[in-house]
């Protein structure tokens, strides 16, 4: 399984836009008797739509004689190209003569993915010079329904940190794929489209395969597939989940060959907020030690929670990695539960393990190189980061103490 849920890789992989049902053409394109080229108007009305396919008509003035239509999905990516720069892409496809038309057409597009957006893109075509003629339009989006649920998805033993899965596909022996996203990541990053998070899935499989020098990625795809009712935890996939945090599982149907066999079933849930406590923390360094093996110090934070019953999370690391958060550099996130979850994500642990690993209650001293064989750089300025932790998330505002290193002894 993929090993991380931040790793979203887009590659331009252009997935379903399917089999065109083309009416003969009256008369039939010839690129050897060009009329006079003038531009026209075009009105393109959409007939029939399903998950699965769209039927539009396109009827040109008089003034228009060729034209070149095709349904395209419609992202931000795609909006901000060169209208020039898409007609060439277009005509210089091997079959871009099946989408030269004449005249009034009735087109059928298949193979979409429900709830995803398209777009009709036509142009008047100039066939002397195989080109784009007047302006490129592109149609309103098309946003296709959501599609018929091929899964029975379900999430139980609910944590701000972790949940249960179980998914049970109707077809209990087909091969299908499962992840998921925070629920913003797909209205944001992924437009809100099915299509465009089923292209982010094939993007890392490719990714994954160029990177490890696998020739075929369908065999990085096939390693991520499974079959029948799978039982999981999101440590499984994603270690440590966010409080207070809407999720959305996802799962579709896909063949070894890298097609699609259903349309997405989508569930979303929620992960609690955590209850918060009246806790405070005093902290020092009560020893920093130069350990000539690591060349490198060893030192001591001891730490007296206000409460001795409640457990809460202590770790050192640098200060320039925290303040980054708040410099012109950083154009994400800056409050303090998402620099708690990137700390927490950091230990590289599940939430199970980190509650059972690195959880302590009451004065303790936190001995880095002993707990997490963690030496400190000399000259270097660090911090003792300290919050109260339930299994529901950070239960105290984040606590920092600061203090720097000696120089090399």
């Amino acid at each position: 399984m993929r090993s991380a849920c931040a790793l979203c890789v887009m590659f331009a992989v252009m997935l379903m836009t399917g089999c065109r049902d083309i009416p003969p053409q009256d008369p039939p394109y010839d690129p050897e008797q060009p009329a006079e080229l003038v531009e026209g108007t075009f009105d393109v009305a959409v007939d029939e739509l399903t998950a699965e396919a769209v039927t539009i008509t396109i009827t040109p003035s008089k003034e228009v004689d060729y034209y070149y239509a095709i349904l395209m999905p419609d992202t931000e990516a795609f909006r901000d190209l060169n209208d020039e720069l898409v007609a060439t892409e277009e005509l210089a496809k091997p079959d871009a003569e099946q989408m030269i038309f004449r005249g009034s057409q009735t087109l059928t597009f298949e193979g979409l993915i429900g709830h995803s957006h398209y777009t009709l893109i036509y142009f008047q075509y100039n066939s002397e010079e195989n080109s784009l003629f007047g302006e490129l339009h592109r149609s309103e989006r098309i946003t296709t329904p959501d599609g018929e649920e091929a899964f029975d998805i379900e999430v139980t033993s609910l944590t701000g940190l972790g949940a249960s899965l179980s998914v049970s596909p109707d077809d209990k022996s087909a091969s299908y794929y499962l992840w998921f996203e925070p629920k913003e990541n797909y209205e944001d990053k992924f437009e809100a489209s099915d299509y465009l998070l089923v292209q982010n899935d094939f993007g890392y499989w490719q990714y994954v395969a160029s990177l490890q020098g696998i020739d075929n990625w369908l065999d990085v795809m096939a390693d991520d597939l499974v079959k029948g009712t799978k039982y999981l935890n999101s440590d499984d996939i994603c270690r440590v989940l966010m409080w207070n945090t809407e999720y959305m599982v996802y799962a579709y149907g896909i063949n070894a060959q890298g097609n699609m066999t259903t349309q997405l079933t989508k569930h979303l849930f929620s992960t609690p907020k955590p209850a918060v406590e009246d806790l405070t923390f005093d902290i020092d360094i009560t020893s920093m030690e130069w350990s000539t093996a690591y060349n490198r110090y060893a030192v001591d934070a001891h730490v007296i929670p206000s409460k001795l019953d409640v457990p809460y999370f202590v770790t050192i690391t640098n200060l320039d990695w925290y303040e980054w958060y708040f410099t012109d550099a950083n154009n994400g996130r800056s409050d303090e539960d998402y620099i708690i979850y990137q700390i927490l994500l950091n230990t590289s642990s599940t939430s199970h393990d980190i509650l059972a690993d690195y959880s302590l209650q009451g004065e303790a001293t936190y001995k880095p190189y002993e707990a997490r064989n963690q030496y400190l750089n000399p000259s270097k300025r660090y911090g003792v980061f300290v919050f109260g932790l339930s299994e529901d998330g950070p239960t105290t505002p984040l606590a920092v103490y600061e203090f720097e290193t000696p120089a090399r002894q």
